[in-house]
């Protein structure tokens, strides 16, 4: 169970003397519910029917051990996709991902309701959406993490328009897995120090959110994607990211990271390493690519090394480790002298 600590997060709740516990999904605001599921160990999933409610959703979830699921309102659980056999108003989720299969009366809103929020451990997997849009069919309606879900370990939630989230990475410390580019009603926020297991972050595309921190607090790091994601800013020591093979910030200029920690345990092989900040000096840039060369690492995926936007010039340090990287398959986009 849970430490109360994070429950000053709720707005306009009822005092002591005033207040049930028991939620009234049908008349509770979204906030006034998540506080009481979190006194009850519950998380909610707010669903919406979209167009004219004749489609099934699947919404994927995993659990470190076997939960129930209820949904609220005149939402149904079904056999599957097609939605021809009912299964009534609860199902379960295990230990493997596990898909639920939904459908909501057009014009009508209703919740997944979580039974133990502490052991819910994946919203998607590392290979499969939570959800995903379709013609008709319900919607995530700005899901909210806004208190610890201890072990959840996997949110993935690549390119889907009509669902939403919101909330913080700080109430899941145990993240190692965030898969949400492309998605532009969500909105959220928090800092990389505070999931130190962190292997896998990739955002681009998400102007709304905001995410701090240091991968210098992520040493499992192995792909960090932040394309077009202005409001976020990272720091980091590109020296100390040794597990990390992918590693792109373009048209990310809040960043500020640096090479400072001369590296010779490069990944085998190196797919991107694209840097636009102004923190990454003329001799940062030709320490690293000099290292990067010396190492042997060969090219994978794009291939491709970038440093140039506001990082430093090369000087005629690095001529002959940029030639080397080039002769072996990457492409080498710097700045150089006088431009």
């Amino acid at each position: 169970m849970y430490e109360l600590g994070h429950l000053g997060l709720y707005k306009n709740v009822p005092k002591k003397s005033m207040f049930n516990p028991v939620p009234d999904y049908a008349n509770d605001a979204y906030t006034l519910l998540q506080y009481k599921s979190h006194l009850r160990n519950e998380f909610l999933i707010p669903l919406k029917a979209n167009g004219d409610g004749s489609g099934v959703a699947t919404i994927r979830l995993q659990s470190l051990e076997s939960q129930s699921v209820k949904i609220t309102g005149n939402g149904k659980f079904y056999t599957d996709e097609s939605g021809a056999t009912e299964l009534g108003t609860e199902s379960t989720i295990g230990t493997l991902l596990t898909s639920l299969y939904v459908k909501i009366p057009a014009g009508e809103s209703c919740y997944l309701v979580c039974g133990k929020a502490d052991k819910l451990s994946g919203l998607g997997s590392e290979s499969t959406n939570v959800i995903a849009d379709g013609a008709n069919v319900p919607y995530i309606n700005y899901c909210a993490i806004n208190y610890p879900l201890i072990n959840l370990s996997v949110i993935r939630f690549a390119s889907v328009l009509n669902s939403s989230f919101t909330g913080s990475i700080d109430n899941t410390p145990k993240l190692t897995y965030l898969s949400f580019y492309n998605n532009l009603l969500s909105r959220f926020t928090g800092s990389i120090d505070n999931t130190p297991n962190l292997t896998r972050l990739s955002f681009q595309n998400n102007l709304l959110s905001s995410i701090t921190g240091s991968t210098d607090r992520t040493p499992n790091l192995a792909f960090l994607a932040f394309d077009n994601n202005l409001p976020s800013s990272f720091t980091g020591d590109i020296g100390k990211i040794v597990k990390c093979s992918y590693l792109s910030l373009k048209i990310n200029t809040n960043c500020a990271f640096t090479y400072v920690t001369p590296r010779n345990n490069w990944t085998p092989a190196y797919d991107i390493l694209w840097v636009a900040c102004a923190s990454m000096t003329s001799t940062m840039v030709d320490n690293l690519l000099i290292d990067l060369d010396a190492s042997g690492v060969t090219p994978t995926g794009n291939k491709l090394i970038r440093l140039d936007g506001l990082c430093g010039a090369v000087t005629a340090a690095s001529e002959t480790a940029i030639a080397s990287l080039r002769d072996k398959g990457f492409t080498v986009v710097v700045n150089t002298q006088g431009e």
